[in-house]
């Protein structure tokens, strides 16, 4: 029956929606996605019920919004070495012949200074000539004591350092690295490492870091910080 001055009644048939769970947020991004987050959500994010764990080591910071819940919304955001830097191998440890450093360079020469210095560290290493020198001194005696003493030094043609500009994470500027090329006294491989870079690393990571810390403190103070 319409009552109340309602002139039409629609009537639907059929079957409704289902009942459905809510479904939790599950979101991983770049390291400032937790901040952004609080930011855009700090409204309705039950503070005294969400915590955010910080690991320095892993670059991973990690926001668990209304904890205990089931359905609780977990941001993680994490700082990634960019992939030039990995195809690089710096500080990588890993160690590659001479002519694969060669094609390495020769196909990545626009992130040296200059084409020029590029295709120069790639005519050494393509013709890489090292002299080494041993001195092995080795004595032994009937009571079973043994000496053994080895004196190496090896010479190349290949330049001490150099310079690259390139990506250190995923998402940032170029940054110019100074690199080195190890090589290896048994076989002439190579690999490159940059005591520069790793500075750099650290530097960067504990800047990022501590941004995200200071927005989310701004956006939601009462969420509790951990560091692990």
């Amino acid at each position: 029956n319409a009552q109340g001055g309602v002139r039409e009644i629609i009537i639907r048939e059929g079957h409704a929606l289902p009942a459905k769970e809510p479904e939790r947020v599950n979101i991983s991004g770049t390291i400032d996605t937790p901040a952004r987050w609080a930011e855009n959500r700090e409204p309705i994010i039950p503070q005294l019920r969400s915590h955010m764990t910080v690991d320095r080591q892993n670059m991973r910071i990690e926001l668990v919004e209304d904890e205990r819940s089931p359905y609780s919304n977990i941001l993680v955001g994490t700082m990634t070495l960019s992939d030039k830097f990995k195809e690089f191998g710096i500080n990588g440890g890993k160690y590659i012949t001479n002519f694969e450093m060669a094609n390495l360079f020769k196909m990545n020469r626009s992130f040296f200074e200059t084409k020029a210095v590029c295709m120069e560290l790639v005519s050494k290493l393509k013709n890489l000539k090292a002299n080494v020198n041993r001195q092995i001194e080795a004595s032994t005696n009937d009571r079973g004591n043994r000496r053994e003493l080895m004196d190496q030094v090896v010479q190349h043609n290949i330049p001490e350092s150099f310079k690259l500009t390139l990506p250190i994470f995923n998402g940032t500027d170029p940054q110019e690295i100074e690199v080195e090329i190890n090589v290896d006294a048994d076989d002439l491989s190579c690999t490159l490492i940059s005591p520069h870079a790793k500075d750099l690393i650290e530097q960067m990571r504990d800047e990022k870091i501590d941004d995200v810390i200071k927005r989310v403190k701004a956006a939601c103070p009462c969420i509790v910080i951990i560091e692990v």
